[in-house]
């Protein structure tokens, strides 16, 4: 797990590239961010991009994504990059960059699965989730299970019900199979601040 570090305020309006994770020995994801100097919220992401050998192979931008489609035009200014991180399936590597809305601990969170194809990658989005954690199977890294908060209690830190949502991922896409709630309460300081999770 590799979490992101913090930047420096920009003196200049600027696009940058805030952090390099190596995905083989030719391969790199790139997190892509801006930075106004009008704003006091600081870098914001807008998106990764994915190099073979130094050039560009595949481009994800958050504002072209369906769950920024709905929303207004600031919302996908103010999502941050919390981790990139690995696991091991039988077929090979699993990538997952976890991102989070600009808030609090239970704004809106987005979590990407990578799969290497035969020639480039596929990319998913899991569904949004607030206040909680995707956890990843260390036995089988191609299931997931989203934790949500339901905000069921009076305070952001109080304890609620959670809804789980488990997802396989067959041919590079997340196929839900199942969604419950939990009888027991949780609260969201609970799960880790990277908001990907791995368990036995």
């Amino acid at each position: 797990m590799v979490p992101l570090p913090a930047m420096r305020a920009a003196r200049h309006s600027r696009d940058l590239i805030r952090f390099k994770y190596s995905l083989t020995g030719s391969d790199s994801l790139l997190i892509r961010s801006h930075e106004d100097t009008g704003t006091s919220i600081g870098p914001y992401d807008l998106g990764f991009l994915i190099e073979r050998d130094g050039k560009p192979l595949q481009r994800v931008t958050l504002k072209s994504l369906p769950e920024f489609r709905r929303e207004n035009s600031f919302f996908s200014k103010a999502f941050r990059t919390l981790a990139v991180t690995r696991a091991c399936g039988k077929e090979g590597p699993i990538y997952f960059v976890s991102m989070q809305y600009m808030g609090d601990e239970l704004s809106a969170a987005l979590v990407f699965v990578i799969v290497p194809s035969a020639q480039r990658y596929q990319v998913s989005a899991l569904p949004m989730f607030s206040g909680g954690t995707v956890d990843i199977s260390t036995a089988d890294p191609l299931h997931l299970e989203v934790w949500n908060n339901l905000n069921e209690g009076s305070c952001n830190a109080c304890k609620t019900p959670y809804e789980i949502t488990k997802y396989d991922i067959r041919d590079g896409k997340p196929v839900q199979i199942l969604q419950q709630r939990t009888r027991r309460l949780y609260s969201s300081g609970q799960f880790p601040d990277s908001r990907i999770r791995f368990i036995p």
